[in-house]
C-alpha cells in the first residue's frame, strides 16, 4: 500500500483541450496545462496571445467554448462561494481607492472571506504598515500596487493569480515584493504570474509557459527550455592583442571578435570547450583568461526567440585569427 505522504496531489489547476473565440478570432486555441500545487508558474506571451483571455477562464470570469478546466477541484465558471474563498487575485487596479484609507480598505476586504489573514498582517506583508492610515488620493503609483498586493492576498487564498504585480515599482520595491512571492509560496500557496518582467519570472519561477497566438508553443522550467531550443551558451574572454592564437580550440572562424576586441563562442558543449581553452592557455603560460565569462542565455533571450522577435546581429567573425 503506497503511503499517504507519497500519494501524488491533483494539481492546482488542470486545463484539457480549452478553446476560446470571439467570432471568427480563436484567442485561445486547444490548450492543455497543469500547475502542481505549491508550484509558481509564470505565464507569458505577447499582447493579443490569448494570456488574459486563458487567466480570465482560470479565475471564473470568462467560460471556454471547449474542452476542461478545472481550479483546485472546481469548475470555475461556476463561480461558487467555495471557489472564490480560495483563490487570490492581484489585478492591475482594484478601481478607485482616493477616499479610503489602506487599513479600511484591507480590514473591508478581509470581511469577505471565510479565512481571512490578519489585515494588519497584509498591510505589513507588502511594506504599507507605515502608511495604513493614509487615504488612496495621497498614494504613488507603487504604493496603490503594494496596496493592490494586499487585497490579493488578505483573503489568505491557496492559489493567487498575479496580474503584473510589479508594475510601477522601483528596483527596491520589486525586489522586496519578489520575497513577498517566495514567502507565499514557501507557505504552499499556488501561484499564477503573468508578466512582462521577464527577469520576474526567471527569479520567481518554478516553470514557465509561453502562450502565442493562442496555443500554449512551449513550458518547462528554464533549463528545460533551453534544452529543447537547442540554446547555445556563450563563452567569452578578451586576449592580449598580441597573443598568438593559433590552435585555438574550435575552428578559428567559429570565434567572433567584438568591436572592443573580445573573442566569443557559441557553443552547446560549454564544460567540454571550457577544459579545452583552459588547456590551451596553460600550454601558453597564461595563468588568467582576461575577462573571461561563461553565460547560457537569459529567459529574455529564449523569449524573444520563441515569439519570432529579431535577434541581435551576430559579431563580425574571426578573420585575422592564426591557423
Amino acid at each position: 500500500m503506497q503511503s499517504p505522504s507519497l500519494t501524488t496531489m491533483p494539481p492546482a489547476i488542470s486545463v484539457s483541450g480549452v478553446t476560446k473565440r470571439y467570432g471568427p478570432v480563436t484567442a485561445v486555441d486547444g490548450v492543455d496545462l497543469e500547475i502542481a500545487e505549491g508550484e509558481v508558474y509564470a505565464l507569458l506571451g505577447p499582447n493579443g496571445a490569448g494570456k488574459t483571455t486563458l487567466v480570465e477562464m482560470l479565475e471564473g470570469f470568462r467560460k471556454a467554448d471547449s474542452g476542461e478546466i478545472s481550479v483546485l477541484g472546481m469548475d470555475p465558471a461556476d463561480g461558487s462561494l467555495a471557489f472564490r474563498s480560495r483563490i487570490g487575485i492581484v489585478l492591475q487596479s482594484q478601481g478607485s481607492i482616493d477616499t479610503y484609507t489602506a487599513r479600511e480598505l484591507v480590514s473591508a476586504w478581509s470581511a469577505a472571506y471565510p479565512n481571512p489573514m490578519d489585515p494588519e498582517s497584509a498591510l505589513k506583508l507588502v511594506g504599507l504598515s507605515e502608511h495604513a492610515d493614509r487615504r488612496g488620493k495621497k498614494f504613488s503609483g507603487g504604493m496603490r500596487r503594494r496596496l493592490d498586493f494586499a487585497l490579493g492576498v488578505v483573503g489568505n487564498p491557496d492559489l493567487l493569480f498575479l496580474d503584473e504585480p510589479t508594475t510601477g515599482f522601483d528596483a527596491v520595491a520589486r525586489r522586496q515584493s519578489w520575497e513577498v512571492v517566495r514567502s507565499l509560496s514557501a507557505e504552499g500557496r499556488t501561484i499564477l504570474l503573468t508578466t512582462h518582467y521577464l527577469d520576474e519570472a526567471e527569479a520567481l519561477a518554478d516553470r514557465i509557459g509561453v502562450i502565442s497566438e493562442g496555443k500554449l508553443i512551449i513550458e518547462g522550467t528554464i533549463w528545460d527550455l533551453r534544452r529543447e531550443l537547442g540554446t547555445s551558451t556563450r563563452i567569452s574572454w578578451r586576449p592580449d592583442p598580441e597573443l598568438d592564437l593559433a590552435g585555438l580550440p574550435q575552428e578559428a572562424s567559429a570565434w567572433r571578435r567584438t568591436e572592443s576586441g573580445r573573442l566569443t563562442l557559441e557553443t552547446n558543449e560549454p564544460t567540454r570547450l571550457l577544459r579545452d581553452l583552459l588547456a590551451w592557455s596553460a600550454l601558453r603560460g597564461l595563468d588568467e583568461l582576461p575577462e573571461l565569462w561563461v553565460r547560457s542565455p537569459s529567459l529574455e533571450e529564449i523569449y524573444l526567440e520563441l515569439v519570432g522577435a529579431e535577434s541581435e546581429a551576430q559579431d563580425p567573425p574571426l578573420v585575422e585569427a592564426a591557423g
